[in-house]
């Protein structure tokens, strides 16, 4: 009895393991600005920006793949850019993305006029300042 009962504790706390590591479903963008926004991952835009005052949500599947090739360490760069629906977009700055976890470094970013601020695993908000 104690056996089965050693065993079921391992693979409980196995499996809260591993839905705490587990990565997002979807990274999420909240734009609060007047522009459009997109991430540039090795100099390609994403096929999905996110249009001004409104919410992106790309899944994380799609996410992996724009980051196939470019990860050293699970790690993702990714410069992102205001205004990429105008002739003149800016940069706001690079962020790293850990693929496996969702976390999103720096949590907060400032460049050009706008902030980018992470919510939470694979969430971030744009403001601009």
């Amino acid at each position: 009895m104690k056996q089965i009962l050693k065993r079921l504790t391992i693979s409980a706390l196995a499996l809260a393991a591993t839905t705490a590591l587990a990565s997002p479903s979807y990274l999420v963008t909240h734009n609060k600005t007047d522009v459009e926004s997109n991430a540039y991952v090795a100099g390609k835009p994403s096929p999905h920006p996110t249009a001004a005052n409104s919410d992106g949500k790309v899944s994380w599947y799609v996410v992996r793949m724009a980051c196939y090739g470019h990860t050293d360490k699970n790690i993702c760069k990714a410069v992102v850019k205001m205004a990429t629906d105008t002739a003149n977009p800016v940069d706001l700055g690079t962020v790293s993305l850990n693929i496996d976890t969702g976390e999103i470094s720096p949590t907060r970013l400032s460049g050009n006029g706008y902030t980018l601020t992470v919510n939470g695993p694979g969430e971030a908000t744009l403001t601009k300042n």
